[in-house]
């Protein structure tokens, strides 16, 4: 992944990746929760709505690399760049100075419009939202497989593997890294959070395109299982 193929013109998968995601983030998991009716316990419905979600952008990166190749002979590659992923730990300080940064600029920014009781809700709400719900259900270990280590696994073979690296192949590297943020920090319907995720994109990026897929994994599952940690010291102590 460290460069791609050459310009060519917009093809119909700018069209069809965001139904892949539209597609994983909510119809997989509204299937999940329709069996739930059935009388399946809470946390297995907890379980398959994210084991479905993340499924579906596993499945929806091989349909679209197998309809939209950059190159004959591309797939996805599940064996893992040890280097590359372990490399990306030297990238982890950078990464959560920036994210505090952003939260900080979030903050300032917000403070006035919502005022500082709301606004300090609204980020615990972002932060602890799905861990505290994957957390009552499923207990730490598997919590922390799903948030560290499954979710940016399948998220960056979604985004890094397949849509950045179309961006890059179709537009401009400023448009890729740009569009590729948004697509990425949106769906994550956050407020204070959407800045430190759009810098967070960005950076794996950049180290999906001069590193590799895996350093940009590696990155992703180091970043999330800091605030995981941060997380539960954070309700241990409260």
């Amino acid at each position: 992944m460290r460069i791609f193929m050459a310009k060519k013109s917009p093809p119909s998968w700018l069209l069809e990746a965001p139904l892949v995601l539209i597609v994983s983030l909510f119809g997989l998991p509204f299937v999940a929760k329709g069996i739930g009716y059935l009388g399946l316990k809470r946390e297995y419905v907890i379980l398959l709505s994210f084991i479905l979600q993340q499924g579906g952008f596993i499945l929806g990166t091989i349909y679209l690399k197998n309809k939209y190749p950059l190159y004959p002979d591309e797939t996805i590659v599940f064996k893992p760049n040890w280097h590359q992923f372990f490399r990306s730990l030297l990238w982890l300080p950078a990464i959560f100075l920036l994210s505090i940064f952003a939260i900080s600029i979030s903050t300032q920014i917000l403070t006035p419009i919502v005022g500082p009781e709301k606004l300090e809700r609204i980020l615990l709400r972002e932060t602890t939202r799905v861990d505290l719900v994957l957390l009552e259900s499923l207990g730490v270990f598997v919590s922390a497989l799903l948030v560290c280590v499954v979710g940016p696994i399948s998220e960056e073979f979604f985004f890094r593997g397949f849509f950045f690296s179309r961006m890059c192949a179709t537009y401009s590297p400023k448009t890729a890294y740009l569009i590729t943020s948004l697509f990425f920090a949106l769906p994550h319907f956050y407020v204070i959070n959407f800045l430190p995720i759009f810098l967070l994109s960005l950076v794996l990026c950049y180290i999906a395109q001069h590193e590799g897929l895996w350093g940009a994994i590696g990155a992703h599952v180091f970043f999330n299982s800091l605030v995981f940690i941060s997380m539960i010291l954070q309700i241990t102590a409260s």
